[in-house]
């Protein structure tokens, strides 16, 4: 697996790690931010690469033990001296009889190089298996570049190319 993808699941494993809700007469809120990196990849690309991840998640915990949360995930990517930003955008549903499946909803990916246009831009609606870490159920959503996102380091690496 490229270096380049690590952080990038690292990141999205830890905006989606489960907590145990908690239970209340209300909801309660609950909003962590987390910075990674920066950190330098000399695999992914024929040039070194500094990558750092942001992640603002906001938690709602019901008096029924269901949960919502709101993901954003900025992923900065940097090489000579150009820079690609991915932002990310998501809801996660846990309800409270079915813990281990989680609805989750919005842009998972929405990436181009700062100043310029979308390169990459995938967002929907996925049903996720927290006990076998395992999507079971995508639905795509009325946007999409037609990009394919498993050439997402591939052109991370074209478009900082010097």
């Amino acid at each position: 697996m490229p270096k380049l993808l690590i952080p990038i699941l690292v990141a999205a494993a830890l905006a989606l790690a489960a907590g145990t809700p908690a239970n209340a007469d209300a909801p309660t809120k609950v909003t962590t931010q987390v910075t990674f990196g920066p950190f330098v990849d000399n695999e992914t690309c024929t040039f070194p690469i500094t990558t750092t991840v942001d992640r603002t998640r906001t938690t709602l915990t019901f008096a029924s033990g269901d949960v919502k949360r709101h993901v954003d995930l900025i992923v900065t990517i940097s090489a000579n001296g150009k820079t690609w930003i991915d932002r990310d955008s998501y809801d996660i549903f846990i309800d409270h009889s079915s813990p281990d499946l989680w609805v989750i909803t919005g842009a998972f990916t929405h990436a181009g190089l700062e100043g310029g246009g979308i390169i990459f831009l995938e967002s929907g609606r996925i049903l996720y298996d927290a006990a076998t870490d395992e999507i079971i159920d995508t639905h795509a959503g009325p946007h999409g570049t037609g990009a394919d996102p498993d050439d997402y380091a591939a052109t991370v690496c074209a478009n900082l190319a010097p």
